[in-house]
């Protein structure tokens, strides 16, 4: 099974400029927790979740709408899957960096779709008369799911902790 039968398409997404009031806005009217941030040409160059917002607002003492959100996705290392391949390859891109949603892109780097650990649950091991479609394996997908929903050592800082204490 291919990421593109599994993603959510229909994503909304923002400017570098956009404030992360407008953000919190179109998670608002999504029904969502993360909008990718994306160039001029639709390339994603980062995403801010819901927690990045709550965290940066925190932590500057400002109004949502005097920060960009290129203030919060500066630095960040973003994580992408390619629409064509494998929703087992997805996950495992899921576990290795620790995240809940990831950027799905076209074959020329453009946004197309999300995928989020809801998405994920919908593909474990299930009776199916296709046997074309494999399913992920649970086991696989606990893994990933306890390795990004762990408690971090309090020693650690989040990306966005570090930026705010470097005043960007």
């Amino acid at each position: 099974m291919n990421v593109s039968e599994a993603m959510t398409r229909s994503v909304k997404s923002c400017s570098a400029s956009s404030s992360l009031d407008e953000v919190a806005r179109m998670m608002w009217d999504g029904d969502c927790g993360a909008i990718p941030v994306v160039s001029d040409d639709n390339r994603p160059i980062g995403i801010i979740t819901d927690r990045d917002i709550a965290m940066c607002a925190m932590h500057r003492h400002e109004p949502l709408w005097n920060i960009q959100a290129s203030q919060v996705i500066d630095g960040q290392r973003l994580i992408c899957v390619k629409e064509n391949e494998s929703i087992e390859h997805c996950v495992e891109k899921m576990r290795e960096a620790c995240v809940r949603r990831i950027v799905v892109t076209d074959d020329n780097g453009a946004l197309c779709g999300i995928v989020s650990l809801g998405d994920t649950v919908a593909f474990t091991e299930r009776d199916t008369d296709n046997d074309d479609i494999p399913a992920v394996e649970s086991d696989r997908l606990i893994g990933m799911l306890r390795k990004v929903s762990a408690h971090h050592a309090s020693g650690d800082q989040s990306l966005l902790q570090v930026q705010v204490s470097q005043g960007y």
